[in-house]
């Protein structure tokens, strides 16, 4: 008897073991999801993600089938990620570094690039170049905004002043001269929220928000497609 128990004992803890080592096998294929946006979990703002166009590879043939015409938006972002929006913009006022009061609404008949960054974020800090060359080369017609949160910053602390000089200190070491604005309340953040940074949102000349790029622009050529597809919107 105490021998049939024995057998029947080893045979259950190989099954147990056996499931074990699949599971185990499962994970090890699956893998961990690569990339994704930098920061805390936070509740969707009220503009609304109505569609995602794919990954990060430019498509450079917009329109094979159809020479001659006109590229629609679609045939320009193609390739690139980002989700529609359409919503008009919730508008505010904040100050820059240089101490100069900058309102949205004030911005109308210009393009706009409303970003949501951290000094600590490092695909924030991967795309401020493109965004400082999209600047130097547009800044009479379209506009780059950079809005530094504090406690978005500050990583969940409430220090605007820690904000402000952190903000200052790494614009001022790497020679950005986009308007970099300061949301101290984080009263805008909590407007614009999304789930991570970077946050960039396309606006076009009538002051409607057309798209949204969770996450980084990879490059100046990027920047310039959204440009181009604000341009023909109705």
């Amino acid at each position: 008897m105490d021998k049939m128990l024995s057998k029947l004992f080893n045979k259950r803890m190989g099954i147990v073991v056996l499931a074990a080592v699949m599971l185990l096998i499962l994970s090890a294929c699956s893998g961990t999801p690569q990339g994704g946006e930098v920061g805390e979990p936070a509740d969707q703002p009220d503009t609304q993600q109505v569609e995602n166009k794919g990954d990060e590879s430019p498509d450079t043939d917009m329109n094979p089938d159809q020479p001659g015409e006109e590229p629609t938006p679609e045939d320009i972002l193609k390739g690139y990620s980002y989700s529609k929006v359409n919503l008009p913009i919730k508008d505010f006022e904040l100050e820059d570094l240089q101490g100069n009061t900058v309102r949205l609404s004030d911005l109308k008949g210009k393009i706009v690039f409303l970003n949501f960054w951290a000094t600590w974020c490092p695909p924030c800090r991967n795309e401020m170049p493109h965004m400082q060359a999209f600047y130097e080369k547009y800044q009479d017609d379209m506009v780059v905004l950079a809005v530094n949160p504090n406690k978005l910053e500050n990583q969940g602390f409430d220090d605007s002043e820690k904000a402000e000089e952190r903000a200052r200190e790494y614009v001022e070491e790497e020679g950005f001269t986009f308007p970099v604005l300061l949301d101290r309340d984080d009263s805008v953040w909590d407007m614009y929220r999304q789930r991570g940074i970077p946050a960039n949102y396309m606006i076009d000349r009538e002051g409607t928000i057309r798209y949204l790029k969770p996450g980084a622009f990879l490059t100046l050529k990027e920047m310039e497609a959204f440009a181009a597809a604000l341009e023909l919107n109705p």
